[in-house]
């Protein structure tokens, strides 16, 4: 987590392969919001890829139930 003022990104969220699906991402993302509240953080924001249409994202669905909200989509680029 990076924190300025009032405000913290959630950076570099990730589980191993072997460890998903037990929890282990909301626990992390729970852990690093509460820290950050208790440090006077009020708008956390994070990024992951939008889901589409027979490509679900698990890390997409964890933030949304964790309360956060979609705000926009930022296109990437490849070489």
């Amino acid at each position: 987590m990076y924190a300025s003022g009032s405000y913290a990104w959630l950076g570099g969220g990730t589980t191993l392969p072997e460890f998903r699906n037990r929890g282990v991402q909301k626990a992390l993302i729970q852990t690093r919001a509460e820290y950050g509240t208790a440090q006077g953080i009020k708008t956390f924001v994070v990024e992951t890829e939008t889901p589409s249409t027979g490509k679900p994202n698990i890390s997409y669905e964890n933030l949304r139930k964790m309360g956060f909200q979609h705000a926009y989509d930022r296109k990437n680029f490849k070489l």
